[in-house]
């Protein structure tokens, strides 16, 4: 059983609640004020000189009794989390995505436009004249190049790299050449969050943005954190986050903690409920003052339980 503020302070009201309505009815059934200790003393000598007393002023004791301890266990009684899996559905997707595969191969050659990039060069010398007659001209529409010659695996080049690939000699195979994309692991995030003693999760793309830090902890916590990222578009992240807690889970709670490093709009952010640290140093103060607290012994099992329910949210995630 855990003990918390507002339970604390829902247990204090059901005692005054009952205590008033008890002094409300004594008063209006038996004209006995429970809060005069006169009255009581009066009771005493009562019980003491053996005088029969009403046995409706005992049974109303006890009821009083048996509501209040009723109350205050209704609100301190140990719940059973219950959780539940999502259940991800990717059938429809590969369908659709083996049919497009299926009609890139039986893709018609008979488009005017179609050009067949053959696998060996052909040098400009040993071009026939009628090869040169049909040459398309600069202003011709640019050529298409048919994913089958290239073995399925031509992909779209930028920009930049298309305009080479038009003015490139017919019959030679254009070279498209791509910029690596950088990603950053922030490996000193899940350091600090490791020594805080929280355990770290893979980090999912969420709206086109990579997560630089997800971690769960006890008492159903998960941190989200970016660097480099707007406030606006790390609460979209967590509203993201939240949906899916709200569609998969009865009665749990879990408690969403986002912090964004270095975000351009700092200064102007309206998001109180996101941290918002000017460098990794401030961030690793933050951790060290708030660390994860342990495992409860009367844990049962629920933090794995936990652990392995936001695996399959993030899974989940990953894969909108």
């Amino acid at each position: 059983m855990r003990i918390r503020t507002d339970n604390i302070l829902i247990c204090i009201l059901w005692v005054v609640a009952v205590t008033l309505a008890t002094s409300f009815w004594f008063n209006t059934a038996f004209g006995f004020n429970i809060f005069s200790a006169a009255h009581w003393e009066y009771i005493a000598s009562l019980q003491a000189a053996q005088t029969p007393v009403k046995n409706g002023f005992y049974v109303s004791i006890a009821v009083t009794i048996f509501i209040t301890i009723l109350g205050l266990y209704m609100v301190l009684r140990p719940r059973t989390r219950r959780i539940r899996l999502p259940i991800m559905r990717v059938s429809k997707n590969t369908h659709e995505k083996n049919n497009i595969e299926k009609a890139a191969h039986e893709l018609p050659d008979n488009d005017a436009s179609v050009l067949e990039i053959p696998a060996t060069e052909t040098h400009p010398a040993q071009m026939s004249p009628q090869s040169e007659t049909m040459a398309p001209s600069t202003s011709a529409r640019p050529p298409r190049l048919m994913p089958s010659a290239l073995g399925n695996q031509y992909s779209a080049p930028p920009r930049a790299t298309h305009t080479a690939t038009q003015n490139a000699p017919i019959g030679t195979t254009p070279v498209i050449q791509t910029t690596p994309t950088k990603t950053e692991n922030w490996p000193e995030l899940r350091e600090i969050f490791t020594n805080a003693g929280y355990v770290i999760k893979p980090s999912p793309r969420v709206n086109g943005i990579q997560i630089a830090l997800t971690a769960i902890g006890t008492e159903q916590t998960i941190w989200i954190g970016c660097v480099g990222v707007k406030t606006t578009d790390v609460h979209n992240i967590v509203e993201k986050f939240r949906g899916i807690f709200t569609d998969t889970l009865d009665e749990t709670y879990i408690d969403i903690n986002a912090f964004a490093i270095t975000a351009p709009d700092a200064d102007t952010s309206e998001f109180q409920d996101i941290l918002k640290f000017n460098s990794m140093g401030e961030l690793r103060e933050y951790m060290e003052q708030n660390p994860n607290p342990p495992i409860p012994p009367d844990d049962d099992g629920m933090f794995d339980a936990y652990s392995q329910y936001i695996d399959a949210v993030i899974t989940h995630m990953g894969k909108m």
